[in-house]
């Protein structure tokens, strides 16, 4: 695992002049610690030398066109590189900023120049400043999201399937199917709905998953979630970009406080439900027109679920005949 090789490494002695992890075969990248312990991140630029400004965030710096000196285990270099640092005073953070980062450059060409590491890191530079922000998305909620692709039999194609933005009006949708992730830590299973989410065009199927949560100080946390779904995607990049980059997005300026807060695995799994949307009480139709963005909260302690099997297993039956559906049309 990268974080614990980065664990293992030195601190730099000097600004410029590195001990440090090569990330591929196929560029000179490298994982360095700076000289307070940081994670920085070397990329290598193969474009003539000229004044590119830097970048400066709170919590992370981008510098460009800067000659180091590199040592690995074995070999040693010279050369100009983009330097990528994690800022010392948020250890908290290291590991998401080495995921979130380690996936990005993945995708970069073999002899890439200023411009298209700029492109490549830029979404996430915005990423990390947008984390200095409240985020009003609880943490039990990406939690719930990340356990349901987790627990997916292809958590390849779950993660595919996971919204962009924490604010998508559904957490998860497919073709012609819409999912919808609904997480308590209250005694009773009820949550918060808007109308909106409980509407799908016409011809589609809608589903609302229900997970009750226990806070447990010795149970799971994102991080452990995100590291078994980053394990089973490792030959994606595009999807571990995405998965780091969603985590991040969600935690937003909370970031410290909402990593440290776990719930118990078992309490969610015995306590899963699914629901056909069709089954969530709701105002019935017609609504005043004058009327929009209705939000409200429903209990559904008493409400019956439509489906064959509310499962987590339905749900990848939906993924897999959706997949299937689209085979055989190609």
């Amino acid at each position: 695992m990268l974080l614990s090789k980065f664990s293992n490494l030195p601190q730099a002695k000097s600004t410029d002049d590195f001990i440090a992890l090569p990330l591929s075969a196929r560029r000179r990248d490298f994982l360095t610690k700076g000289v307070d312990g940081e994670p920085i991140f070397l990329l290598h630029d193969s474009s003539p030398i000229k004044y590119v400004p830097g970048i400066q965030y709170r919590y992370i710096s981008a510098k460009f066109h800067i000659t180091c000196k590199i040592q690995t285990s074995g070999d040693s270099l010279q050369d100009q590189f983009a330097v990528i640092a994690c800022d010392s005073e948020v250890p908290e953070l290291y590991e998401l900023f080495i995921n979130c980062f380690s996936a990005a450059i993945e995708s970069l060409p073999s002899k890439a120049v200023t411009k298209q590491i700029e492109s490549s890191i830029q979404d996430l530079l915005a990423l990390f400043k947008d984390m200095s922000r409240p985020n009003r998305k609880e943490v039990s909620g990406l939690w719930a999201e990340l356990f349901i692709i987790e627990r997916s039999e292809s958590a390849s194609k779950m993660l595919a399937c996971w919204h962009d933005d924490p604010y998508d009006r559904f957490d998860f949708s497919w073709k012609n199917v819409y999912l919808e992730v609904k997480a308590t830590t209250k005694p009773t299973r009820t949550h918060d709905f808007s109308v909106d989410q409980l509407c799908v065009p016409v011809s589609a199927s809608g589903y609302v998953a229900s997970l009750l949560m226990l806070p447990l100080s010795s149970g799971i946390g994102v991080m452990d979630i995100a590291r078994k779904i980053d394990n089973s995607v490792i030959d994606y990049p595009l999807l571990r970009k995405k998965l780091w980059s969603n985590v991040a997005k969600a935690l937003g300026s909370d970031f410290s406080e909402k990593i440290d807060r776990r719930f118990d695995l078992g309490f969610s799994e015995q306590n899963f439900m699914l629901y056909s949307m069709d089954d969530i009480p709701t105002f019935k139709d017609p609504i005043d027109p004058r009327i929009s963005s209705i939000k409200y909260k429903a209990s559904l302690e008493a409400t019956s679920s439509s489906l064959p099997r509310p499962t987590l297993d339905f749900i990848s039956e939906l993924l897999c005949a959706s997949s299937a559906s689209e085979r055989q049309v190609d």
